[in-house]
């Protein structure tokens, strides 16, 4: 198969990839039971707190970053996703200190689909916070989820990494997508699964086929840190980096 000439690789990071920094926070049980506005409220300051933790080593992302910046080919660029409510990845590309927009990025933004904990001047344009047990019809338009989306259905190739499409906000994504496939390139999309567990990638394998069933599916039994150590394998057959 000849490598494709440019394009756009869309990653989606779920938790997993959180939990490669030592970010392993959850939810107490406990909170539950609470209002939705003080459970959220909680959430945040809470998780933003542990952000902060000695214990939050985010090299991963930063060896990520690192070599996206010095290999990606000069026609291809990248664009990050996630559903995680940290801000882990979006602290490193600022740590980066862009100026301009370089060449091997899309966006130097990386898109929340259900919303971050992360504090800015003017959040009005973010997308809403999501919690797990929240049902699709929590999620509304934004000018980021809209942006992000829009985009998304355009591409081919698509690295989803530690992420289940488990809760109903994110079936409610593949649902989305499923809808415009027939008639955009998003219908014939190839898609790189990246998950230490073989039973979560043979789920998200499944779940994103009947979503987009014209859709070619890689799965890569491993961690992100690993995939990595041996140059991202099926993303250098389409010539997305060279060495």
């Amino acid at each position: 198969m000849m490598a494709a000439i440019g394009g756009t690789v869309v990653w989606m990071f779920g938790r997993g990839l959180s939990i490669g920094c030592g970010l392993a926070w959850d939810v107490p049980a406990s909170w539950k039971a609470l209002p939705r506005d003080e459970q959220i409220q909680r959430i945040k300051v809470a998780l933003a707190q542990e952000m902060l933790s000695p214990s939050i080593n985010a090299s991963g992302i930063r060896n990520l970053l690192s070599h996206l910046e010095n290999h990606t080919a000069p026609d291809w660029r990248h664009l990050f996703v996630t559903t995680n409510w940290d801000y882990l990845l979006q602290r490193e590309i600022s740590g980066l200190g862009l100026k301009v927009q370089p060449p091997w990025l899309a966006n130097s933004h990386a898109f929340h689909l259900n919303g971050t904990v992360e504090n800015l001047p003017n959040n009005e344009n973010r997308s809403p916070f999501l919690l797990v047990e929240d049902g699709a019809n929590q999620r509304t338009n934004t000018v980021e989820a809209n942006i992000v989306f829009n985009q998304m259905i355009w591409h081919q190739t698509f690295v989803v990494v530690g992420m289940s499409f488990e809760c109903d906000t994110d079936k409610f994504l593949l649902h989305a997508l499923s809808r415009v496939e027939d008639g955009l390139p998003i219908g014939e999309s190839q898609w790189t699964l990246v998950n230490p567990d073989q039973a979560v990638l043979d789920l998200v394998r499944a779940r994103i086929q009947a979503a987009l069933p014209r859709a070619r599916i890689e799965c890569v039994c491993a961690t992100l840190d690993t995939w990595r150590d041996e140059r991202f394998p099926s993303l250098l057959g389409k010539g997305v980096f060279s060495y």
